[in-house]
C-alpha cells in the first residue's frame, strides 16, 4: 500500500532533492506542489483539494508548521525563504551512523555540508567550557543542532544534542584508534607512556590493548573516572597533540584525531569531576547518617538541611536539596527482609515532623522516660501535699485506675514529646521487631507487654500507696489522721471567714514552715541562675529582652488590625502566665535547661489549636520561651 505523503513530507523530500535546508523560491515550490497534487489526485483523493487555491492552503498549513518549529520563516531576502531544521537533523544522523567508516575524517561542519546555517537556530557551545550540562540530567533548553567550537578556533563540529556526550566521545575514541593503527605506532606510544606507569605497566598495556581491540570498552572506563584511566588518556592525548603540531601540513586524518583528542580531554575532565562530586555526595550522605546517631536523635527536615561536617562545612554544599529529599525518601520508605525502614517519621500534634533512626527510637524513649520520672514525681508530690495540707483529696489517691489517668494527663502536659512517641503506633512495631531480631531487650527498655504499653505507674516508677504514704510521713501527722484532719478542716473552713489568722496560729504555721523555706532558698537561687543562663542563650548580646520580644512579636503577630494584634499578643502572654506556676512547682528546686523550657512551650503550642495556625512558628516558639524567662526572673522566694 502506497504511503500518503503529507505536505511536510513533500517539503523535506524537496529540500533533500535540492541538497539544501532552505526553500528559497517559495512561489516555485507552490507551483511544484500544485502539479504534484494534480498528478496524485486520481490515486490519492486527499490531494484533490490541493489542485485549487494551492497557495492559500499552503500558507494556512505553514502557520501550523512554524508554530510547532518544523519550519522557520526567514526574512533575510526580499522574497523570504523557509528553513527546515530537520534537513540538517537527517544529515547529521546519516553522518554519525557509521563512526568506524568516518574515523579518518574530521567531524561534520557547515563546510562539510556546504551550507550556511541561521545562527539563531543553532546552539553555539565552546567545547572546553560549556559542555558540562550534558554530563548531568538531559536538558531540553538546548536546540536540536549544536555547533561545538574547539579551543583552536579554526575547528568546529556539528552534532545533535541527544548525541552528547556518549556518541561524540565514541567517535573521538575511534578517531584516536584509527590514528594509532594507521601509523602503526602502538609500540612507540607504549614506550612513551611507560615512565608514567612505573609499577603499573600491566594496567597501561591493558588499556592500550583495549583501545586497539575493544574501543567501546574504553568508553566505559572513561565514564568510571578512574585515576589510572585518567593518567593514560591525558598522557596519550598530550603525546599525539605534540606529534601533530610538529607537522607543517595537516592531513584530514590529523585534523580528525586532533578534534577527537580535544573531545576526549574535555570528557575526561568532566567525568572525573562528576565521579569526584559523586564520591563527595556519598561521603556527605554517610556523614548525614552518622549525625542522625547523635543527640538529640530526632530532627526536623529544617535541622537536617543545616547539618555540617566535622570541619563546619554545610553538607548541603556537598549534595543538592533534591539529593537530600531522595535520600530521606529512600531511608523512610525502603525496607529489607520484611523489616521496618531504617528511618521513621513521627508527626507532632502541631504538624511538625521528626525524623529519627529506627535503632535509636526505643533508647530515646527510654531516656525520655527516665528523665521524666523525677519531675513527674515532684509534680505529683507537690500536688498531693497541697491537697492534704488543705484537708482535701482526689480520686487518684484512692483508686488505681484514676491514678493511671492522672499520670497520663500529667505526662501529656509535662512531656509532650514523650507523650507523642508513646502514642506513635510505630513504637510497638519497633519494639516487636527488636524482640524478634535481638531476642533480648534491656530491662530498663521493657515498656511493652504483649504489644501494649505497660501502666504509667510502672513507666514512671510510682506506686500510688507508697507515694501517698511518703507524703503523709513528710507532713505534720494531723493532716493524715482522718478524725483530726476532719476536725481541723472544719475549723479551718470557719477560720477562712475571718480576714486574718489568729496570731498564735500564724506563728505556728510560720515556725513549721521556716525550716523548709530556708532549705529551699539555695535551690531556688540555683533555679533563677539557670533562668538567667537561658536568657543569655536566647537573647542576642546587642539586644535587651523587651526590644527583642517586641521584634519577635511583630514577626509572628503580624496582622492587619493593630487592635487584633494587641489582643492576640495578650492572649499568648496570659496563657504563658497561667503556666508559670506549674513550671515553678516542677522546676523550682532544680536547674531549668533551655531544652526543658522549649519542650514546655512546645507542649503549650501543641495543646492550643489556635497557636498552631500561626504561620511563623519559629518566631512564636522563641518569643514564648523568652517571655517565660522574663516572667520567671521576676519571681521572688
Amino acid at each position: 500500500m502506497t504511503k500518503i505523503m503529507t505536505l511536510y513530507d513533500i517539503m523535506r523530500a524537496y529540500s533533500k532533492k535540492n541538497n539544501s535546508p532552505y526553500i528559497s523560491n517559495i512561489n516555485a515550490f507552490i507551483t511544484f506542489l500544485s502539479k504534484y497534487a494534480a498528478r496524485q489526485a486520481a490515486a490519492q483523493p486527499e490531494w484533490a483539494e490541493w489542485t485549487s487555491e494551492t497557495s492559500l492552503k499552503f500558507w494556512n498549513a505553514m502557520s501550523e508548521y512554524t508554530e510547532d518549529g518544523r519550519c522557520i520563516m526567514l526574512t533575510d531576502t526580499p522574497e523570504g525563504r523557509i528553513y527546515l531544521p530537520y534537513y540538517l537533523v537527517d544529515k547529521l544522523k546519516e553522518a554519525y551512523r557509521d563512526l568506524d567508516e568516518s574515523a579518518d575524517m574530521p567531524f561534520p561542519n557547515e563546510e562539510y555540508f556546504n551550507i550556511e546555517l541561521p545562527q539563531e537556530h543553532v546552539q553555539l557551545l565552546r567545547l572546553e567550557t560549556e559542555l558540562a550540562p550534558f554530563f548531568e540530567k538531559p536538558s531540553s533548553r538546548f536546540l536540536p543542532v549544536i555547533k561545538l567550537v574547539f579551543s583552536e578556533n579554526s575547528l568546529n563540529a556539528l552534532v545533535l544534542a541527544p548525541m552528547l556526550p556518549l556518541r561524540l566521545l565514541e567517535a573521538a575514541i575511534l578517531k584516536v584508534r584509527f590514528y594509532i593503527k594507521q601509523h602503526n605506532n602502538k609500540e612507540y606510544f607504549m614506550h612513551k607512556l611507560l615512565p608514567m606507569f612505573q609499577g603499573k605497566e600491566g594496567s597501561m598495556r591493558e588499556i592500550l590493548e583495549m583501545l586497539h581491540a575493544r574501543p567501546l570498552d574504553c568508553l566505559n572506563s572513561i565514564q568510571g573516572g578512574g585515576e589510572i584511566t585518567y593518567i593514560f588518556w591525558a598522557s596519550l592525548c598530550s603525546f599525539i597533540k605534540k606529534d601533530i603540531r610538529k607537522k607543517n601540513e595537516r592531513l584530514p586524518a590529523d585534523i580528525a584525531v586532533l578534534e577527537g583528542i580535544f573531545i576526549i580531554e574535555t570528557c575526561l575532565n568532566l567525568y572525573k569531576s562528576k565521579v569526584q562530586r559523586e564520591r563527595e555526595r556519598e561521603t556527605a550522605l554517610r556523614n548525614l547518617d552518622q549525625l542522625m546517631d547523635k543527640p538529640p536523635y530526632y530532627f526536623t527536615q529544617d535541622q537536617i538541611v543545616k547539618f555540617a561536617d566535622s570541619k563546619g562545612t554545610p553538607l548541603l554544599s556537598q549534595y543538592t536539596e533534591a539529593d537530600l529529599n531522595t535520600y530521606i525518601k529512600k531511608k523512610v520508605n525502603e525496607s529489607q527482609n520484611g523489616l521496618i525502614a531504617e528511618w521513621l517519621v513521627v508527626q507532632m500534634r502541631g504538624g511538625e515532623q521528626y525524623y529519627l533512626k529506627k535503632d535509636k527510637y526505643l533508647p530515646l524513649v527510654t531516656r525520655l522516660i527516665l528523665d521524666a520520672q523525677g519531675p513527674m514525681k515532684q509534680e505529683l508530690t507537690g500536688r498531693w501535699t497541697a491537697l492534704l495540707k488543705n484537708f482535701k483529696s482526689e480520686p487518684a489517691m484512692e483508686n488505681d485506675a484514676e491514678f493511671e489517668r492522672l499520670l497520663a494527663g500529667l505526662n501529656t502536659a509535662m512531656n509532650p514529646l514523650l507523650n507523642t512517641f508513646l502514642d506513635d503506633k510505630k513504637l510497638p512495631w519497633v519494639y516487636d521487631e527488636l524482640e524478634r531480631t535481638q531476642k533480648v531487650i534491656p530491662p530498663v527498655s521493657r515498656i511493652f507487654d504483649q504489644g501494649k504499653l505497660i501502666p504509667y505507674s510502672l513507666l514512671f516508677l510510682m506506686k500510688r500507696k507508697e507515694l501517698l504514704l511518703d507524703i503523709k510521713l513528710s507532713i505534720s501527722f494531723w493532716y493524715s489522721i482522718p478524725i483530726i484532719s476532719s476536725i481541723i478542716a472544719f475549723f479551718s473552713r470557719l477560720g477562712k471567714k475571718k480576714k486574718k489568722n489568729h496570731p498564735a496560729v500564724k506563728k505556728t504555721v510560720e515556725n513549721s514552715e521556716s525550716k523548709e523555706g530556708a532549705a529551699g532558698k539555695d535551690h531556688f537561687k540555683e533555679f533563677i541562675n539557670s533562668v538567667r543562663e537561658i536568657e543569655n542563650q536566647l537573647v542576642p548580646i546587642n539586644k535587651d529582652i523587651d526590644s527583642y520580644l517586641k521584634e519577635l512579636q511583630n514577626i509572628w503577630g503580624r496582622v492587619l488590625d493593630p487592635k487584633a494584634q494587641q489582643n492576640l499578643v495578650e492572649d499568648v502572654n496570659s496563657l504563658l502566665r497561667d503556666n508559670l506556676r506549674r513550671i515553678i512547682r516542677v522546676w523550682g528546686k532544680q536547674r531549668l535547661s533551655q531544652i526543658n523550657l522549649q519542650d514546655i512551650v512546645l507542649g503549650i503550642i501543641n495543646g492550643t489549636p489556635s497557636l498552631q495556625k500561626i504561620t511563623s512558628q519559629d518566631a512564636l516558639l522563641l518569643y514564648m520561651q523568652i517571655y517565660m524567662v522574663k516572667m520567671l526572673k521576676t519571681i521572688r522566694m
